[in-house]
């Protein structure tokens, strides 16, 4: 899993989108859009995998949780 590209492809999809985390979780429209993006990307197409991932980002504090 490459976690810079997830990284950086999360804070996209968050500008765009307005969202949090947990919002794109919760939203299965939502959440394809952001996997279908980060499969692109990110060496890994294992949805559990990216989605983890990403929660875990925001709890190492590498992603912002909210959009300023």
């Amino acid at each position: 899993m490459n976690l810079t590209a997830l990284r950086d492809t999360w804070l996209m999809f968050q500008r765009e989108h307005r969202c949090s985390i947990d919002r794109m979780l919760c939203r299965p429209i939502l959440r394809q859009e952001f996997l279908t993006a980060a499969r692109a990307v990110c060496d890994c197409d294992d949805e559990e995998m990216i989605l983890w991932d990403t929660v875990n980002l925001r709890k190492k504090k590498s992603l912002p949780s909210v959009l300023k």
